[in-house]
């Protein structure tokens, strides 16, 4: 064993990380963070759209011959999967629809109610400030192959499954948390 590596050996803490691991933490834990702050204003947009898709199944739960004649089989899955997923629930019973007229006015709610989501969403996208992450990101790039070089004392094993991050967009977070197709 060199000198070099016993004196970096005696001198680092075995109880805390490399650098290389504490830096890709620090990326992992902000890209988490913003999708844990997306999924909350996420939620809160999705309320009148749940409300008025679970109004629109009591009316008619599928596959009702009613809610069939107003809606294609593309759009009627496409709710059952929201439905599925959000599992809304009402605060008060409602009849059962006795005609296809009266889905029309449900039906037009739940479109707008998907619109103005949409519209809401793409405004608080793109004033994400991904700044801070894109730094943390671009650090990462320049600086975790030498920190895990130092650590490691190997360029080879240090460079072994690494993959540069690419800088975040609005379009990576409507990725993880799309637009509703509904509403068009």
């Amino acid at each position: 064993m060199t000198d070099d590596r016993r004196l970096y050996e005696k001198n680092t803490p075995l109880s805390d990380p490399p650098a290389f691991l504490r830096r890709a933490r620090a990326v992992e834990d902000a890209w988490t963070a913003l999708l844990d702050r997306c999924r909350g204003k996420r939620e809160r947009l999705l309320e009148m759209p749940r409300m008025r898709l679970a109004r629109l199944f009591a009316l008619a739960p599928p596959p009702s011959p009613l809610l069939v004649s107003r809606l294609g089989a593309k759009e009627l899955l496409y709710l059952e999967g929201l439905f599925a997923q959000w599992q809304p629930r009402l605060r008060s019973a409602v009849r059962p629809a006795k005609s296809a007229a009266e889905l029309a006015r449900p039906i037009s709610d739940l479109e707008r109610s998907c619109s103005r989501f949409n519209a809401r969403w793409l405004a608080f996208v793109g004033e994400l400030d991904l700044a801070p992450l894109n730094k943390l990101r671009e650090d990462y790039n320049r600086y975790y192959l030498l920190e895990k070089e130092c650590a490691l004392w190997s360029s080879r094993i240090a460079r072994m499954g690494f993959v540069p991050k690419r800088p975040a967009t609005s379009d990576d977070v409507l990725e993880e948390f799309p637009l509703l197709e509904f509403g068009f």
